[in-house]
This record gives C-alpha cells, sequence and structure tokens, in this order.
C-alpha cells in the first residue's frame, strides 16, 4: 500500500492498526516487565547486593541505602567502602560525623576498625559520656575528590553535625584508573544509570560475567583498579593503561590541580550552604623511605649527554656505602646535567641524610615526591590549596602531616609511622584522631567536658583492640604486600633496601607493626650490630606501643630487647619499662 493509499484510509481504520501495533509491542515486552517484578519480589539480583560495574559514577546509587532503623553501605560498593551504618533517626542526643578520603580515611592497609575515625569515635564518646557519637567513614579506595563529591552532598541529608575532609592522595590515579567512567556522554550516562537499576539487566550480567571474581575476593586483593577486572597486575604493565602510561607532562598536572581546587571548594560551599561545618585534614606521605615510582629525564636531554648522566649516577650509586661524600659530589655532578630526575633527587637526599644533612636532605626528598612521574603521594600543590581555602573560607584544619612527621627523626617521615608510601601506621592514626579531637575542642564544635587520662585512653584503646581477630595485622601485611607488587614497587627494589642502621630499625618497627616478629627481629640485630644507638630508640618505640594499647607487642619487644642489650647502662631503663608493661597487661 503507497503513501496515498494509507491516507485514504478511514480515520477508524488508521486508530485501529495504530493501537495494534502497541499491543504487540507491549506483548512483547510482557514477558521482561514479568520476569523483572518476578524478580523484585522474589528478592533476586537486587542492585543493592551487586558490584558497582561503574566504579561509583552509577548515579542512580548512592552509598547508603536504608534497611529498617539503619542506613547501610551498599554491598555494590564494595570493595571501595567498608561496611558503615548508621542510626536512620538521629537520636536528640546524638553528633554525627563524616570522615571523607581515599584509602587513608579507609583505613588501608587494614579496615576502618583502625583508621582514624574509629579512633574519633573512642575519644569522642569517652569525653562526651553523655552523647551518643557516630563517625562514619566514608573512605573510598582511590577515589579521587570529584567521585568523593556527589557523596558529600549525599550525607548533607542524614542530618551530618560534622564533615571531615581528608583527601588528595588519589587525584593522579583515577584519570588512568576510571578514565572511560568518567568521561561516559551525558546520554549514554542517563542510558546506563537507568538500566543497572533493572534486576533483568543485573542478572544477565552477573551470569555473563559468571567468571570474574567475587566483590570478597576484590576486597581481600584490596585493588586499586575497577573490582571487574581480574588483569589489574597485567593492565599496570600495559604501556596503554597502567604504569607505562605516565609520562612527564606538566600541562596535565595543573589541569587535575585546578580540578581539585574547584571540587574541594565546591564540597566547603555546599557544607556551608546546608549549614553544616567542615574540617579539613590534610595528610602527608612517606618521604625517607619511599623512592619515586617512576622518573624520566628532562626534556631536550641528548643521547650523550644522557649516557654521560648515567656513567655518574651508576658511579656514585656504588660508592654510597663506602664514600658518600664522594657519592655525594657524583650525584652533583649528574645534577648539572639533569636535575630534575626524580630517583636522582632521591639517591641525594639520602646520601645528605647518611651525612648528617637532615635539612638539606629533607628539601631533596620533597623535591623526588615533586618530579615523580607516577605521582602516587599527595603533591605540594594539592597540599597547598587546601591550606589556602582553609584560610579563606575560615575552616578549621589540622595539619596531619606535620603532626606526623614532627615524631619522626630530623622531622623527615619515614617506615616507623608509614607503613607504605602514603598510610599512616595505626599510631599515626591514632594521633590524628586525638588532633581533630583538640581541635574540635578548641572551636567549640564539640567541647570535650570529660578528661580523658593517658591511663583511661590506654585501656579505652586496648578494649578496642581486643575485639579484633588474630588474622587482622598479618592480614595488613600481605595487602601491602599486593599494593607493592601493584605499584611496580620491584622496579626499583634496591632503593628500598635499608643503607643504614636507622633504616633497618625503621625496616624492623615496620614488620612488628604487621605482627611479623621474625622480619623485624632480623632488621633490629643488624641495626645494633652496625652501633648501640637504637636500642634507646626501640625502648622507646616499647613506650608507644603501650600508648597505642598494645601491651602484649610491647612486652615481646622489650623481651627480645632484653636478650639482645647486655650493655648495663639501659637496665635500669628496660626495668622501668618493664612495670608499666606488666601494669597494662594486668589492667583490665
Amino acid at each position: 500500500m503507497n503513501k496515498a493509499d494509507s491516507n485514504s484510509q478511514p480515520p477508524a481504520r488508521r486508530r485501529r492498526q495504530f493501537w495494534f501495533r502497541c499491543a504487540a509491542v507491549v506483548l512483547g515486552l510482557l514477558p521482561f516487565v514479568l520476569l523483572e517484578l518476578a524478580l523484585r519480589l522474589l528478592g533476586v539480583a537486587s542492585p543493592a547486593n551487586q558490584r558497582d560495574p561503574l566504579a561509583g559514577f552509577n548515579q542512580q546509587q548512592t552509598l547508603f541505602e536504608r534497611a529498617g532503623g539503619v542506613y547501610r553501605a551498599r554491598h555494590s560498593r564494595e570493595p571501595f567502602f567498608g561496611p558503615q551504618e548508621f542510626a536512620a533517626s538521629k537520636p536528640a542526643n546524638g553528633y554525627r560525623v563524616f570522615c571523607f578520603g581515599g584509602s587513608t580515611v579507609f583505613g588501608h592497609p587494614y579496615t576502618a576498625d583502625t583508621a582514624f575515625p574509629k579512633w574519633l569515635e573512642l575519644e569522642l564518646a569517652a569525653r562526651q559520656p553523655a552523647r551518643r557519637v557516630e563517625v562514619v567513614n566514608c573512605g573510598g579506595v582511590s577515589y579521587a575528590s570529584y567521585r568523593l563529591a556527589p557523596i558529600v552532598r549525599e550525607v548533607l541529608g542524614y542530618q551530618p553535625d560534622l564533615i571531615v575532609l581528608a583527601m588528595g592522595q588519589n587525584e593522579f590515579l583515577e584519570d588512568r584508573t576510571y578514565q572511560a567512567e568518567k568521561q561516559r556522554s551525558g546520554l549514554r550516562r542517563w542510558l546506563e544509570d537507568r538500566a543497572l537499576s533493572l534486576r533483568t539487566v543485573l542478572l544477565l550480567r552477573r551470569w555473563f560475567h559468571r567468571g570474574e571474581p567475587s566483590a570478597a575476593s576484590a576486597a581481600e586483593n584490596f585493588s586499586a583498579a575497577p573490582p571487574l577486572s581480574p588483569e589489574v597486575n597485567a593492565r599496570l604493565d600495559d604501556a596503554r593503561t597502567g604504569y607505562g602510561s605516565y609520562h612527564r607532562d606538566d600541562a596535565w598536572r595543573q589541569q587535575v590541580v585546578r580540578q581539585f581546587e574547584d571540587t574541594f571548594r565546591g564540597m566547603i560551599e555546599a557544607c556551608r550552604a546546608a549549614g553544616v561545618p567542615v574540617l579539613v585534614v590534610t595528610l602527608g606521605t612517606n618521604l625517607r623511605d619511599c623512592p619515586p615510582f617512576k622518573a624520566e629525564h628532562r626534556p631536550g636531554l641528548t643521547p650523550e649527554q644522557e649516557l654521560q648522566w648515567q656513567v655518574l649516577f651508576d658511579a656514585a650509586t656504588e660508592m654510597e656505602k663506602s664514600n658518600p661524600s664522594r657519592a655525594l659530589e657524583l650525584y652533583r655532578k649528574a645534577a648539572t646535567i639533569d636535575g630534575e630526575h626524580a630517583l636522582l633527587a632521591w639517591c641525594t637526599a639520602r646520601v645528605l641524610d647518611r651525612l648528617g644533612e637532615a635539612g638539606q636532605a629533607k628539601e631533596f626528598y620533597q623535591r623526588a615526591k615533586e618530579t615523580d612521574v607516577c605521582p602516587l603521594r599527595m603533591i605540594e600543590p594539592v597540599f597547598q590549596i587546601q591550606h589556602r581555602l582553609a584560610a579563606e573560607t575560615k575552616t578549621p584544619l589540622v595539619n596531619a602531616r606535620e603532626l606526623i612527621a614532627a615524631r619522626c627523626a630530623e622531622g623527615i617521615p619515614g617506615s616507623e609511622l608509614y607503613v607504605d608510601h602514603v598510610h599512616p601506621a595505626i599510631g599515626g592514626h591514632q594521633f590524628i584522631a586525638a588532633a581533630i579531637a583538640a581541635k574540635l575542642d578548641e572551636t567549640r564544635l564539640f567541647p570535650l567536658a570529660a578528661s580523658w587520662s593517658a591511663e583511661a585512653r590506654r585501656a579505652a584503646y586496648r578494649r578496642h583492640f581486643a575485639q579484633l581477630p588474630a588474622t587482622y595485622f598479618p592480614n595488613g601485611r600481605r595487602r601491602v604486600e599486593w599494593l607493592e607488587n601493584w605499584a611496580r614497587r620491584q622496579k626499583l627494589a634496591a632503593e628500598t633496601l635499608p643503607a643504614d642502621a636507622r633504616g633497618f630499625l625503621r625496616q624492623g618497627i615496620r614488620s612488628l607493626d604487621f605482627g611479623d616478629e621474625q622480619a623485624a627481629w632480623g632488621s633490629f640485630m643488624t641495626a645494633l650490630r652496625q652501633e648501640p644507638a637504637p636500642a634507646k630508640d626501640l625502648l622507646r618505640h616499647v613506650e608507644e606501643l603501650l600508648e597505642q594499647g598494645r601491651p602484649a607487642a610491647a612486652q615481646s619487644l622489650l623481651t627480645g630487647l632484653k636478650s639482645a642489650v647486655t650493655d648495663s647502662r639501659w637496665k635500669e631503663e628496660m626495668e622501668r619499662i618493664a612495670a608499666r608493661v606488666v601494669s597494662d597487661l594486668n589492667a583490665r
């Protein structure tokens, strides 16, 4: 029938044909509608229990969902977020805090049980016993600030009394890991978000991807890449998407920094508009025991210059242990050819450190971090933006970077308080929590009515540690080993080895923090054989373990010290500390 014949049909017949076609479409879709309804009635393939294939970019899926009388973090947001919950109806005496950031806030390499939000909750509850304190951990593994921003807006609807922002470490990780999801078009984003709310789609997707690793196994691996990819290690070897994709790119860095500033300012403004106080925490990094992840020569270097530089660098590296002064001369000569090489800066810092030039050493450690081609540690412009915006908006700030650095030798943070490149040891998390509590009291955001003595603090920490499983610390060690493999640490394995007694001491403290006493004592004995000074540092660490609420670990370290150190000048000090250890072990 041609168009003229169609137009000549009676209107009633055309209407019947139209409705017939509509009915055919409805009948064709009816099985899918019925299947969707059946899946919903049976509770099958709930979006809340599925891994998020868009790694947090699904705008239809909030972080929290209501389950009876509480809000809980959705299972679909694992392994990026840990299990957290809070009361759906905040009690009249409630005080609710949401802490935002990346894997440091999450508690990596452990879990939220030993991250600073948990220690903060313990302290605020103890010092305001009449209030019901809830500190909710919104730390997202690998989450950059722009992906945390929607969650900040979400929690403003949950009656928060305070928002804590502690971020800035992941700004250069996300572009590589989540670029495809982030750059979706508006139409594609709309279609995917709604498709992933249908249980039929999720069930089919589960069937087609049934060979992929589970969310639980992904969480155990603590992947810094989307959990759907079973080839996370191989991706970092891929020149297009992984380790090889990082190159010197100043324009890209500047763009990321500008984006961070816009996002961070937007978070503060959103909270202020909602009448919710904000507190900023600026995080630090491991400088002393973390060489740069990737180094490249400056642009324009000729092959002859590069060869000359390499000859000088190799000669200096060979001479470091036997003649550090001469090694420094050679490193400085190499710097006249290319002083922008990150590894050269770090090696120069290491030699200056051994020569006792701590001030210059810290400067070069910082330079190594800033020139790292693979910036997995917060760069200085991001750190400065947080301070500047906090000052401009009159937002209280806790400088956790300087807080931790002040507790390290010469103010240069290393493995004694960082378990890897950015994640603080448990003691570091406790320091941060105490500093936040003090700032809340100082600013009267949460006046602390009751005092908290050192004994009461240690007792609260001990009780909390007693609730953790025996595998808690070994699991942390395993996750750090996985992370170091992911970051291709073996590429600079020789640079991560200790070069002096203090280096072995820090290495041992790090191993001890993971409960690996055998490895710890291997490092301690090496340090003690080189010089006697580490004995004093180890006795100090025994007391630090007591302050952390870990008297059993303190006793084990002290027992080993009594066997390894026979010098009588330490005997009185050991006996004094031993009495404290016994007291804490016997306390309830």
